[in-house]
């Protein structure tokens, strides 16, 4: 190619993206651009760059770093101590910008400060006026399928004089990923923590191993399946609050052993309760699980029984005598009760001929009650009124209880009257 097809590209590009090239640059690329392209994840889509008639390429990039707890609490001591005299939220962006710089002249050989902008930031890219209402219209997509190189400029706030991200540019080397600094140093920041191990206090040392326990040992609970049982996901939501406020004197060390002991005393009988809680809702809910509202009933009815108890040792309380409450069993539920009972063994067979019938999976209940009744119209008998509206209704006559087990039985008969 002769120089004045050259210089007439050369001016083409000056009057449409407004950058003038330096006399190293040269507007076609060399042959071995493709060796010396580092770092390319893919190939941005019909997008060319601006002084190369090549495909611009994305590069990998660093992730910004993940700031911890410690390492933004340091950060703000230092902000305190130093003032304005330096900005360290400036000093992040401004090396993760640096970083994805270097990437991109990497990955692109050749490319000038506008290329980055067109990538990094679309936004402050902006392609010429097509439109008569005197908006601007992306139409670099059909300029770069006829003719090169794409039309645009800068927008304003970046092409003003001494702008920070042309200077950036400018100081950042062609570097891929793997080539940069990492923008978190790994080994400094382990560096740190064993720093602080070593400089830790006794009293800071308990108090972080103490609430860590807490928490997490609550966070286990609450993660545990025990279906739609808000009453516990309340106690659970309490229970947070309650370790915080108990826990919060322990890191001031303020309080003296004596009450500190208490009062993690009375925190561990409080979290012993609620773990009973779960365990009992993550059994029932289960072996319920097809008939959650059985569950959620039984479930309702033990801890309305048991929340009074929660102020006393755990050992102190008789779970299975003092709890005594019955729950009715619908039709479309006892299947799935049945099947909690296996079907009986071979040599278990023969106790059927000894049993009160209707066993369950061949399990034979230790309690069976039995509820007879007899309903009579109340018209044209000795159980009638004199009043002629309630004709129509009927009363309760007869009414027999039975009750038995395999070695007793109990019958109760009751009779209505109308003397």
């Amino acid at each position: 190619m002769h120089d004045s097809t050259l210089l007439s590209d050369d001016q083409i590009s000056k009057k449409r993206t407004g950058v003038s090239p330096s006399k190293s640059e040269n507007v076609f690329a060399s042959p071995n651009i493709a060796e010396s392209r580092r770092g390319s994840a893919c190939i941005v889509q019909s997008t060319m760059l601006l002084r190369s008639p090549q495909k611009m390429h994305a590069p990998y990039t660093q992730d910004a770093p993940l700031m911890t707890e410690d390492m933004h609490e340091e950060r703000l001591r230092a902000a305190e101590t130093f003032g304005d005299a330096f900005n360290f939220s400036g000093q992040l962006e401004k090396d993760i910008l640096s970083s994805d710089m270097s990437a991109f002249k990497a990955a692109n050989p050749g490319a000038v400060f506008e290329d980055f902008i067109r990538w990094h930031s679309p936004g402050d890219w902006e392609s010429e006026e097509t439109s008569k209402n005197g908006s601007f219209i992306d139409d670099e997509f059909e300029a770069q399928n006829t003719k090169w190189p794409p039309s645009g400029r800068l927008s304003q706030r970046m092409s003003e004089q001494g702008n920070s991200w042309r200077k950036i540019w400018n100081d950042s080397p062609a570097l891929a990923v793997f080539e940069q600094k990492p923008l978190l140093d790994p080994n400094k920041e382990g560096e740190k923590i064993l720093h602080y191990l070593e400089t830790l206090k006794p009293h800071q040392l308990i108090e972080q191993m103490v609430c860590t326990a807490f928490r997490a040992s609550v966070d286990t609970l609450s993660l545990t399946l025990f279906g739609n049982l808000k009453q516990l996901r309340t106690k659970i939501g309490q229970l947070y609050l309650t370790i915080a406020s108990t826990l919060k004197p322990l890191g001031a060390n303020h309080l003296h052993d004596d009450e500190l002991i208490d009062d993690l005393k009375r925190l561990c009988l409080v979290f012993e309760h609620i773990e009973k809680l779960v365990m009992l809702a993550a059994s029932m809910h289960r072996r319920l699980l097809n008939v959650p509202r059985l569950c959620e009933a039984i479930f309702s009815d033990y801890f309305n029984f048991y929340i009074p108890k929660m102020g006393t040792s755990s050992t102190s309380i008789c779970y299975e005598k003092e709890f005594n409450i019955r729950e009715p069993v619908r039709m479309q539920e006892r299947p799935s009760i049945e099947s909690m009972f296996t079907p009986p063994t071979t040599n278990q067979s023969w106790r059927k001929v000894l049993s009160m019938g209707n066993l369950l999976n061949g399990h034979e209940p230790t309690l069976r009650e039995i509820v007879l009744s007899v309903h009579d119209s109340m018209s044209g008998n000795h159980y009638g009124t004199g009043n002629t509206q309630s004709t129509s209704d009927e009363i309760e006559t007869h009414r027999m209880y039975i009750r038995g087990t395999s070695n007793d039985l109990q019958v109760a008969l009751s009779v209505t009257s109308c003397d």
